[in-house]
């Protein structure tokens, strides 16, 4: 079935989150969607099971796919995107989830966008930490994730991903010049592809905080952690990994390419992490009335 929109969500026995997530793209203003749900090695009955209570909301408008085995995050969102057809797709995780209006705007910007260049969108996300206890998800923190972002250059890119996946929604057809999601990264593959992504199109911020981002900080182990907390050393690993690869393949072609960009700018971020304090104390001491006073009476 064709739709404006495929959602495609991984997931692996992890139902609790799971029905947080379709409730999030059940509530959602914009309906024109399908929601493609791959199992990815998880229980086939418990997640049936799941799915068949939203039967009468889904209106036809949920594919299931299970893997047997599991084949990795990237793999699944393959097997997914492959499955389905619309003009736009998004990943959204089964521990994520969206305001309302996510989609609509997102889409209707899409829809009325007027620059060639641009083929994915963006809204700000916030960063939401809770834990579970029993079948009870408990939120203990909400902040801003990248309010601060207010455009998107292929140099900022490079230094390190600046948004998830949750609020990311692009055009179908950009798969067919940049490839899919890289099935041997087991994590970072978002990365990668914005990488790939930007190198030939150009994304859209809606300064809107519409997407929310999951975090379990507690759960470091089993089937409710987060990847980028549980396997914070792979990240790092893989982060020099693709920026070896990337240079290396500069090297060979005795080119400026994408590997010297992300290999500098992820330099000028480390430079900009270590000032960026002393800024905000010299800015926080300017506030301060006696400092003032006392700058005006010796200047």
């Amino acid at each position: 079935m064709k739709s404006k929109v495929t959602i495609i969500t991984r997931t692996k026995n992890r139902i609790l989150l799971l029905r947080r997530a379709i409730e999030s793209v059940l509530g959602q203003d914009f309906q024109d969607w399908i929601m493609v749900i791959v199992n990815d090695g998880g229980d086939k009955n418990e997640l049936v099971n799941l799915v068949s209570r939203y039967e009468a909301r889904f209106k036809n408008r949920c594919q299931l796919i299970h893997n047997n085995t599991s084949v990795g995050m990237e793999a699944a969102s393959n097997i997914g995107i492959k499955a389905s057809d619309s003009d736009y797709l998004v990943i959204h995780d089964d521990d994520d989830s969206w305001h309302p209006s996510f989609l609509d705007k997102c889409v209707t910007f899409l829809e009325t966008n007027p620059y060639p260049s641009v083929a994915g969108v963006i809204t700000h996300s916030v960063r939401i930490l809770e834990r579970i206890e029993g079948s009870t998800i408990i939120k203990d923190y909400t902040e801003s994730f990248n309010d601060w972002l207010n455009n998107i250059t292929l140099f900022r890119m490079a230094a390190n991903n600046v948004f998830p996946p949750i609020s990311f929604v692009y055009k179908r057809e950009v798969l067919a010049k940049i490839g899919y999601y890289r099935e041997d990264l087991p994590v970072l593959g978002d990365w990668e592809f914005n990488l790939r992504f930007m190198r030939f199109y150009d994304i859209y911020v809606i300064p809107e905080e519409l997407a929310f981002y999951h975090h379990r900080l507690k759960e470091k182990e089993g089937n409710y952690s987060n990847s980028v907390v549980k396997d914070d050393s792979k990240h790092k690993l893989y982060d020099t990994l693709i920026r070896n690869e990337l240079l290396r393949n500069d090297l060979d072609h005795n080119s400026m390419g994408l590997g010297h960009l992300v290999n500098i700018s992820k330099a000028f971020a480390e430079v900009h992490d270590h000032i960026w304090p002393i800024v905000m104390c010299i800015n926080n001491l300017k506030q301060i009335k006696l400092l003032r006073m006392m700058r005006r009476f010796f200047s």
